[in-house]
């Protein structure tokens, strides 16, 4: 990689210490009569004890567990239990600024900041599904060699896309024959992406189809067939039922949305189900009511500028507005609700469902996970997607996303029952990400600047 911004670092150990509560250095924690959901979508254990040690889960138990005295002990009495939120479709801003977002001018404290928004929101594991490679390889690595505080970062890199198709312009790799796209592929390959993105769009986001060019069905296949046998799994944004079939043909492994431009056919279903298609949520990229942004944990975490950008979008509306929409915002609202009835179906049939928002704000999961309620999922169950379901969508089950005796202890502890509200979820006690509590009021947010 060439061209990185060089910009100074705490060392590790001062990073450590201001960050995270002084009683990290411990390498056990016990928290005694706690009320967990596991994430698995079993029904809430009531009055367990919780051992973490050397950052897993150890023992889960509701006998009494001996420790020694360098052990944390936590009360957890009338506290909820639940693994660390993984939000399995993000782009993080800072890789791509610039007029039109287009310009790759690179900067890394706007990632940073927007990071340990994430943290202090309970978000312990995020997937960049599309991004400069130079900027989200460079954080990427700095989180997994412990110099920057931040969720785990998984991420694409940089997806495939045919010339002037869908993601093409925004920091995709156009490629049009297969000799080019194995070279480019080889070169994405050798900086390790945890998935590869292609785009499967014809249509665009918009009242009025924009007829965006797709990328040859055959070159599709080939390509995902490469991207296997170098043993990378491939996600897809497909948005139409036609489309996702060709991605299943083609072998993808997950879509990086869900269908929503018109309702999921019963053939699709059956297909996603079959072939064990995993799938992001990503309703929040349809919402158009800007009225969540006015809740304490946007305000605590995302800049007031921000907030007014966003809300002042074209694609968003407020309820005393919805009888003068324009034609883009009722579109949006129509997809919404096709959006919301295919994630039912979809879950009903036993399809795996992950949280994922496609908006780079730490809270933003919050919300998205509202409105997988909203669908007319328990919230018992959307826990569950929000967890170990996104993790299965990285790849990562087997480590992360349920609380099991040998996962990693990412996990955040919550001062009210999210089974009987999902906004509960916002309710936050602590988060700890390897067993390790963040110290939520040294993050660089809005709250405590």
């Amino acid at each position: 990689m060439k061209n990185f911004i060089n910009y100074n670092y705490l060392t590790l150990i001062s990073l450590f210490i201001f960050y995270f509560n002084a009683d990290a250095l411990a390498n056990s924690l016990l928290i005694k009569n706690i009320n967990l959901i596991d994430g698995t979508g079993s029904p809430i254990s009531k009055s367990l004890n919780v051992f973490i040690e050397d950052g897993k889960f150890k023992t889960i138990t509701s006998s009494h567990i001996d420790v020694n005295k360098e052990t944390i002990s936590i009360d957890g009495t009338n506290k909820y239990l639940i693994p660390g939120i993984i939000d399995n479709h993000i782009h993080l801003p800072g890789g791509r600024t610039g007029p039109g977002n287009r310009k790759m001018v690179l900067d890394f404290q706007v990632g940073r900041e927007i990071l340990e928004s994430y943290l202090y929101s309970g978000v312990t594991t995020v997937y960049d599904s599309n991004n400069n490679p130079e900027y989200i390889y460079r954080l990427r690595e700095d989180e997994r060699n412990g110099r920057i505080l931040s969720p785990r970062i998984f991420a694409t890199l940089s997806l495939i896309a045919p010339p002037n198709g869908h993601g093409c312009c925004a920091g995709g790799i156009p490629v049009d024959n297969f000799s080019f796209g194995k070279k480019r592929m080889e070169e994405l390959f050798l900086l390790k992406p945890d998935l590869l993105k292609f785009t499967r769009e014809s249509r665009g986001m918009g009242a009025t189809s924009r007829n965006l060019p797709l990328m040859d069905q055959k070159l599709f296949k080939r390509l995902v067939s490469f991207s296997h046998e170098n043993n990378i799994r491939v996600t897809v944004h497909v948005s139409e039922n036609s489309l996702a079939l060709e991605a299943i043909d083609a072998g993808a492994d997950a879509f990086a949305h869900i269908p929503y431009i018109d309702p999921i056919t019963d053939d699709l279903i059956n297909k996603i189900v079959k072939n064990g298609i995993m799938l992001s949520t990503t309703i929040t990229r349809v919402e158009n009511d800007s009225s969540f942004l006015d809740r304490q944990i946007f305000k605590d975490t995302v800049s007031a500028k921000t907030i007014e950008e966003v809300k002042s979008h074209e694609r968003f509306g407020t309820p005393e507005s919805f009888d003068n929409l324009s034609p883009l915002v009722k579109w949006i609202r129509s997809v919404r609700e096709i959006l919301l009835d295919n994630i039912k179906r979809l879950h009903e049939n036993g399809a795996i469902i992950g949280l994922g928002t496609d908006r780079p704000m730490g809270p933003i999961a919050h919300y998205e996970l509202e409105l997988i309620v909203a669908a007319g999922i328990k919230p018992i169950d959307a826990i569950k997607i929000a967890t170990l379901n996104s993790a299965k969508y990285i790849g990562i089950d087997n480590d992360l996303g349920s609380i099991e005796v040998g996962k990693i202890a990412d996990m955040v502890i919550l001062n009210k029952n999210p089974v009987l509200n999902i906004k509960n979820t916002t309710e936050i006690h602590s988060v700890y990400k390897g067993g390790v509590e963040i110290n939520r009021s040294k993050l660089n947010i809005p709250k405590n600047r």
